[in-house]
């Protein structure tokens, strides 16, 4: 349009950096894209006034040397407009350029001048796309921070919900697994205290022996407790030494042979070497486990079954096997066995008493000492719990 209302052969909109004149659009000058600042018309152009004019430019000092007016295209006339969206802000130029001298009408210049106002409202509104643009990336930006804040507080709040209904169900649990001997007791030594005299000797001593059974089971019970709540079966693995399981588990049999037979129940031990098998961990806390693992066995055997403890090698490393025949576990209780004071049978006329921390307990001891413990079992034929060490990382 430029080219035409002129009638000219070279009409270009032009940027002024601080290095160079850049072609935004041209007709003319085919291909190229910009000049350097030093050989451009325009930069003089902005500097001057709203509008420049060089009628002849081998008649100006500025110019007559100019690589665009010694060679092609051999710039003899300019004419240009200065885009400026604000005072004193000036972007370029929208200029007309012949190759032979020429005097621009002032219709040629006032329709120039409409020509460039034109093309600085579009490109002050491009720039105010880019800002809207931009600014709308950044909304988005800040708008993803804020759901991640989001979601990191809805999930820190879901923890604190969880962690308060975990506590609130270990204090309503531990409550109730207090009261249930406390009461047992109580009754024991009401009866005892307000007509022990009048009982006969078998009556006597069965209330002793409830109230006995009961201690025990408090005192298992607070020791539990206690040592959930301090950790004391975590141990140091610094501080491990090696430990012989085949010496473990053979006292741990041993020892347990009289409360077999108080129970009813065979107990026996085979192993698949005689050799010293060594682990590096703790042995009290090992014992322990062991402990609970025959104790467990025990509660579900009916009298006249047999338990059956057995250590070997599994793929190279050790492992301790201990099996009832008793009622077995129902599929997918893994979370019960081995949770907090949770239990599979759960009523009131279970065959089995306890307090649901030995299990948890033994997994918190295990894997402290790089090992695992697992169960097979199949209902009304009995139960495998299964205690695989890593020899080659404890």
């Amino acid at each position: 349009m430029a080219a035409s209302v002129a009638n000219v052969p070279i009409a270009i909109v032009t940027l002024i950096t601080e290095d160079e004149q850049i072609f935004l659009a041209n007709v003319g000058l085919g291909d190229l894209k910009g000049t350097p600042r030093e050989a451009s018309f325009c930069a003089h152009a902005i500097v001057n006034s709203s509008q420049t004019e060089i009628p002849d430019t081998h008649c100006d000092v500025r110019f007559s040397s100019n690589p665009f007016v010694v060679e092609d295209p051999k710039v003899r006339s300019y004419l240009g407009a200065v885009l400026e969206p604000e005072a004193e802000i000036r972007l370029g130029t929208v200029c007309v350029i012949d190759t032979v001298p020429r005097t621009h009408s002032e219709k040629t210049k006032e329709a120039l001048s409409k020509i460039g106002a034109a093309i600085t409202a579009i490109l002050v509104s491009h720039r105010q796309n880019l800002d809207l643009v931009d600014h709308s990336q950044k909304l988005d930006a800040q708008n993803a921070e804020m759901n991640g804040l989001n979601a990191s507080l809805r999930h820190k709040t879901e923890k604190l919900i969880a962690a308060e209904q975990a506590r609130n169900t270990f204090l309503s649990t531990i409550s109730h697994e207090l009261r249930t001997p406390l009461t047992s007791i109580k009754g024991a030594l009401g009866l005892l205290k307000f007509g022990g005299l009048d009982f006969p000797p078998e009556r006597f001593d069965q209330l002793i022996t409830i109230a006995n059974q009961n201690s025990d089971k408090l005192l298992s019970l607070v020791n539990d407790i206690l040592e959930i709540q301090k950790g004391t079966f975590e141990t140091n693995r610094a501080s491990f030494v090696p430990v012989d399981l085949f010496g473990l588990v053979e006292e741990a049999v041993s020892s347990y042979q009289s409360y077999a037979a108080d129970k009813g129940v065979s107990l026996t031990f085979t192993a698949s070497t005689h050799h010293a098998c060594v682990v590096q961990g703790d042995s009290k806390q090992l014992d322990r486990v062991m402990a609970n693992l025959l104790s467990n066995a025990f509660k579900f055997s009916d009298p006249g079954g047999q338990v059956e403890v057995d250590l070997n090698y599994v793929e190279g490393e050790p492992q301790i096997s201990v099996t009832d025949h008793g009622v077995g576990i129902p599929e997918g209780a893994e979370d019960m066995v081995f949770g907090l004071f949770t239990q599979v049978d759960n009523s009131d006329t279970r065959p089995a008493g306890g307090t649901g921390l030995g299990m948890h307990i033994c997994r918190q001891i295990l894997t402290q000492h790089n090992a695992t413990i697992s169960y097979k079992s199949t209902l009304g034929e009995g139960t495998t719990f299964i205690v695989k060490f890593k020899t080659g990382t404890a």
